[in-house]
């Protein structure tokens, strides 16, 4: 009898320390995003609760700031009252300015914490333990892609405007280099004008409209996110213009991946928030429970160019199912990565140096070009005037023709 006793308290006693064992390696995963109304916020807690829902040691909670930095702050602060040094974080923050506000949070509670989007100058994942990673889709590439996928439904020529996103914002001064880069690439493609539309579907909505009262012949519209494109669809909608005049976005919300289906938007790009903050969720993980140390830890992620040809693909995947990852797998979301801000921004002062060589090329080229085109109109008035005015023409022409040629080949004095 008491041998029997001794081993049913050993079986319990285990039992207990097995439990208090499961405890202490329950690590805490704190998302924190502005709010579940918008959509792609939504899926970014979306992405940050799958990959919870993939190891057994992650517990996961939403944490909405309603865009308040204090609320934010707060919101981290509670969170590690309550679960000490087995609290993780993934943030979209609430400004770029509360970045070094939730590093220096994490970093005093010794929390591992990965940050998407916003940025604050100077504030670099290598200074910090706490800040393992910073993720963010490539603007630029998103900019760029739409543009040249515009650029190459219109067979190469014709004529755009652009809606820009907000002032001051790097997402939108990024967007728009892109497209200029594109541009570059297309030289028989004018850009008629760029308005500052601050993401809003009705400031978009209403530059369109001028546009369309302004010039003739508009072939493709630029738009920096989805909000604005489909607002430019509105003003085309109303003279009869939808799926004749090109529209692109950026984002792959919803209405996008419909307008999209309808005809109405050539294309927009997927930023995936699934992928986003569950691979943000993951590198907090891996560093939290493994002392994981990524080398380089400035992550531009993987984004998808969704267009007629692939929306059924990506409407099913992103917004009438959720996409299934393994986020173990942390080479999987990167499109790019780097040791530091710094030398992202220096490879990208680099980038724009080549890149308004190139506008700036293109543009001389089209002015060149035009020039052309007017002395060509007056050979063939010079020809319709008789042999003499032809060959006065064609004399002028020759002679520019070489003096461009010389100042090309840097011959010219």
């Amino acid at each position: 009898m008491k041998k029997a006793l001794l081993l049913f308290v050993v079986v319990a006693m285990l039992a207990m320390t097995s439990a208090v064992f499961a405890a202490d390696e329950v690590w805490h995963l704190g998302i924190l995003v502005h709010s579940l109304d918008n959509e792609f916020w939504a899926q970014e807690a979306k992405g940050g609760e799958l990959f919870a829902e993939s190891k057994d040691d992650v517990v996961a909670q939403v944490l909405a700031t309603d865009g308040d930095d204090n609320k934010e702050m707060q919101a981290m602060r509670d969170f590690i009252a309550q679960y000490g040094d087995h609290a993780i974080f993934v943030t979209d923050p609430a400004s770029k300015a509360n970045t070094a506000n939730v590093v220096e949070i994490a970093e005093e509670a010794g929390a591992k914490v990965a940050i998407l989007w916003h940025h604050a100058d100077e504030l670099e994942p290598a200074d910090w333990d706490s800040f393992v990673v910073h993720m963010s889709p490539d603007d630029f590439v998103a900019g760029y892609n739409t543009a040249k996928h515009l650029f190459d439904l219109m067979d190469g020529e014709g004529k755009v405007v652009a809606l820009y996103g907000q002032q001051g914002e790097d997402s939108a001064a990024n967007r728009y280099a892109g497209f200029l880069a594109a541009l570059a690439e297309y030289p028989k493609v004018e850009c008629l004008d760029m308005q500052v539309a601050s993401w809003s579907q009705d400031q978009a909505m209403t530059f369109t409209q001028t546009w369309l009262s302004t010039y003739e012949d508009i072939d493709a519209i630029w738009a920096a996110n989805d909000t604005m494109g489909l607002g430019a669809i509105e003003a085309l909608k109303l003279e009869g213009k939808n799926g004749e005049v090109l529209v692109c976005g950026c984002d792959g919300i919803a209405a996008a991946y419909e307008a999209i289906e309808e005809g109405d938007m050539a294309c927009t790009v997927a930023n995936n928030g699934y992928l986003l903050m569950g691979y943000g969720a993951s590198y907090a993980y891996q560093a939290a429970k493994y002392g994981y140390e990524p080398k380089n830890p400035v992550i531009k992620t993987q984004a998808v160019l969704v267009t007629e040809d692939n929306v059924d693909e990506y409407k099913a995947m992103f917004i009438d199912g959720t996409p299934e990852y393994d986020y173990d797998d942390l080479s999987f979301c990167v499109l790019s990565e780097h040791p530091s801000f710094a030398e992202l921004e220096a490879e990208d002062a680099a980038a724009a140096v080549v890149t308004g060589a190139v506008v700036e090329a293109a543009e001389e080229e089209r002015e060149w070009n035009e020039l052309i085109d007017k002395i060509n109109a007056e050979i063939e008035k010079g020809i319709e005037n008789g042999e003499e005015g032809a060959a006065e023409a064609k004399e002028l022409m020759d002679f520019l023709q070489g003096l461009y040629e010389d100042i090309v080949s840097g011959e010219a004095k």
